[in-house]
């Protein structure tokens, strides 16, 4: 039974270590032993053999535990995991696993483990990995967003936000090309190809990133003449004898809407608004019109004849217009049958020479072309750039309508007569559809005309007016006319400018003039208007209706005589006369009221001066364009009346009104009252491409100066109004203005 049990223990012990492998080492010790007596000494060798068994054990796994992942996670499945065997110690780097692990999908997978070592003894282990739907995060929607957005140029459409509410801000590095709304506008002709970078800043709660798109954008091809037809020419206006024309020969590029007309044909067809026979061409090189003329007239001295010259170069390769100052604009003005300088005599006059300034029409997507028929050569530009430069300054214009050619005056469009204007815009394209390239030039000319003929650019601090049109891009040329329309009456309302405004809509309208409402104007006009009804109200008050002004009051016991100016036209000065012609004897002091004139006729101003003074007075004016300036010294042939003289201002006074102030105070006469509001520019009429028609401060800025001969003279715009020497609270207050004067007259008999 004994020995049963030892094999049964044997077996037991033989499948308990199967996955091992056993050896068995033999030691034999050898024991000497020595004994003693007293006589004799002996030893005895005993042998005994020892029998050692060593056990190689399968390694062992150290860290396992199931794992949890949400979908899409990346993970390390060895992770924390080690392996160690009893001879070959560490044996991590051998371990090796099976799975169906799949991280994008959800489930719960077995992931198993092997290790064998160097007696091939194999260690197996498993775990789990539960894969759970994904918690996205902010980021996780936001980056979802942006790499589901495809652009595809040119037809560029930003999204604002993406299907998790990621919200899309966008900008540009390059407007004039591409705007921050992806519109594109392609560089001018024979520019480089230009990258554009579009930046997507994604805001998702609190996670914030960009991501920039570039693109490369062609320029222009160069236009050809594609058709050539005749439009009669019919003269409207009074102030210019212009004769008719008939079969004035028109061109259209690329089987477009936008006019074009040969330069030396336009100059001839509005002869007697010029004078065209002191005009002369010249051809430098073949891609170049130059253009002279001289103009003689005795100098003040009424014997030395003086000789100005002035030329326009125009480049059609570069599709550029240079002119040696912008005095050539308007040098060759024919005289007008309204005598606006009656009376005046310019004695003197100091001049700063304007500058050569060379116009990039091709920056505006504007190019020329030489076209030749036959044997005729055209220099064709585009009709409103002609106009704009050789006829726009002279206060005269050529409008197209598409199926006629009128010329008319600036004045009649200025005062609104509305049989004129209403005929002229009167067409068969009253009810056709603007095409994208008329619309794209009306953009184009609106940048043109107010970075080289606007005169408060440099008050309003653009560099070119494309960083203000760039917003409207895409509404301007993609949108209907009437948006059209609509947005250059916000642009030119958004000036915030008294002397610029909207006039009327062009001709793919019938004729209409849109209303204004104070909340189309800027905060500055808004300001202007509601201190003139708090005026109208106290003249009201005064007078009974601020409408029906008496021509003067008589106040302090007759001795002054108020004389109320509510305007400026050519026939105020001897509406002037004969009211101080009909004042009673007893007036020794005399108010000009200027406290509710909103201005006018700049020569009737000069000549109310000579019934004001015998002195010599001075008008002074700039052009931020070339950097000119002149100041003429004026005498008149009036007779000038022996009165005190004052003048009252308001918030009211503007423009000629203003620059009467200014003239007043140079001459040492008092102003009272307010602060004039200002406007510095004499103004002028943008016909645009479309036949809309804009009203702008020109490049004639009127200004005060400073300085001297020998130090030289500082111009100073008055576009911000003139400071009063005495204030009044209530401008329409008798009691003040007596005190004032009473005051005056005290002062200067100290």
């Amino acid at each position: 039974m004994k020995r049963f049990l030892s094999l049964f223990i044997a077996l037991l012990m033989s499948f308990g270590f199967i996955a091992c492998n056993v050896e068995t080492t033999t030691t034999t010790q050898t024991t000497v032993t020595t004994t003693q007596t007293s006589s004799t000494t002996s030893s005895t060798t005993l042998t005994t053999t020892t029998e050692v068994t060593t056990v190689d054990n399968a390694p062992e796994f150290f860290g396992i535990e199931d794992k949890e992942i949400q979908e899409g996670e990346e993970i390390d499945l060895l992770e924390g995991i080690t392996a160690v065997d009893d001879l070959d110690g560490d044996v991590t780097a051998s371990i090796t696993f099976a799975t169906d692990l799949d991280p994008d999908t959800i489930g719960v997978y077995t992931v198993t483990l092997s290790v064998t070592d160097s007696a091939s003894n194999t260690a197996t282990a498993s775990f789990t990995v539960t894969v759970i739907q994904k918690v996205l995060t902010n980021e996780d929607y936001a980056l979802m967003d942006i790499s589901a957005i495809s652009l595809s140029y040119p037809n560029i459409v930003l999204p604002r936000w993406g299907s998790n509410g990621t919200n899309f801000y966008w900008s540009t590095d390059n407007p004039r090309v591409i705007t921050a709304e992806g519109y594109v506008i392609n560089p001018p002709v024979g520019s480089d190809p230009v990258d554009v970078t579009l930046t997507l800043r994604a805001v998702k709660g609190s996670y914030i990133t960009t991501k920039d798109f570039v693109f490369t954008v062609q320029p222009n091809q160069e236009v050809t003449v594609t058709n050539r037809i005749q439009l009669d020419f019919e003269g409207t206006s009074e102030e210019y004898i212009v004769e008719n024309k008939t079969g004035i020969d028109i061109f259209y590029v690329d089987n477009g809407t936008v006019p074009y007309i040969d330069i030396e044909t336009f100059l001839n067809m509005i002869d007697g608004a010029i004078e065209s026979e002191i005009i002369t061409y010249s051809y430098p090189a073949s891609d170049i019109l130059r253009i002279d003329y001289e103009i003689e007239y005795l100098d003040l001295d009424g014997v030395t004849v003086i000789t100005e010259s002035y030329y326009a170069e125009i480049d059609f390769t570069e599709n550029t217009f240079t002119v040696n100052n912008f005095g050539f604009f308007s040098g060759y003005i024919a005289s007008t049958e309204s005598d606006y300088g009656e009376g005046l005599n310019y004695v003197d006059a100091d001049f700063r020479d304007g500058q050569q300034v060379v116009i990039p029409l091709g920056a505006y997507n504007f190019d020329l072309v030489i076209y030749e028929e036959g044997e005729e050569t055209f220099y064709l530009m585009p009709l409103a750039v002609t106009n704009r430069l050789f006829a726009g300054s002279i206060y005269y214009d050529v409008y197209y309508n598409g199926d006629k050619l009128w010329g008319i005056d600036t004045f009649v469009i200025n005062r609104g007569e509305a049989e004129i204007v209403d005929m002229v815009r009167t067409s068969s394209f009253n009810d056709k559809t603007m095409a994208k390239d008329m619309k794209l030039a009306t953009y184009n000319f609106l940048a043109f005309v107010m970075d080289y003929f606007y005169g408060l650019k440099p008050d309003k601090g653009y560099e070119t007016f494309y960083t203000r049109l760039n917003a409207y891009a895409k509404s301007i040329i993609e949108g209907s006319d009437q948006n059209l329309y609509s947005k250059v009456f916000q642009i030119a309302y958004g000036l915030d400018d008294l002397h610029t405004s909207y006039i009327f809509d062009g001709y793919y309208q019938p004729p209409r003039t849109p209303g204004v409402s104070i909340s189309d104007l800027g905060v500055k006009t808004q300001a202007f208007y509601n201190y003139l009804w708090n005026v109208q109200d106290q003249l009201t008050a005064k007078f009974g209706d601020y409408r029906n002004l008496p021509e003067y009051s008589l106040i302090d016991s007759d001795k002054v005589a108020v004389i109320h100016l509510t305007g400026f036209t050519i026939d105020t000065p001897d509406e002037f006369k004969a009211i101080l012609d009909g004042l009673p004897e007893t007036v020794e002091d005399i108010v000009i009221d200027l406290s509710y004139n909103t201005g006018g006729n700049i020569g009737a101003v000069l000549r109310i001066f000579g019934y004001i003074t015998e002195e010599r007075f001075t008008y002074h004016s700039q052009n931020p364009a070339d950097g000119s300036a002149y100041t003429y010294y004026i005498e008149s042939d009036y007779v000038a009346y022996d009165y005190n003289w004052y003048v009252l201002t308001s918030g009211v006074t503007f423009s000629a009104a203003n620059m009467f102030a200014s003239m007043a105070k140079e001459l040492g006469i008092p102003v009272i009252g307010q602060n004039s509001s200002g406007g510095a520019s004499s103004i002028g009429v943008i016909i645009n491409p479309d036949g809309s028609a804009i009203m702008i401060s020109t490049n004639n800025v009127l200004s005060s100066r400073s300085g001297n001969e020998v130090d030289g003279y500082v111009y100073h715009s008055v576009e911000n109004g003139i400071e009063v020497d005495y204030f009044m609270s209530n401008v329409t207050s008798d009691t003040q203005l007596i005190n004032i004067i009473n005051q005056i007259r005290n002062q200067s008999q100290e």
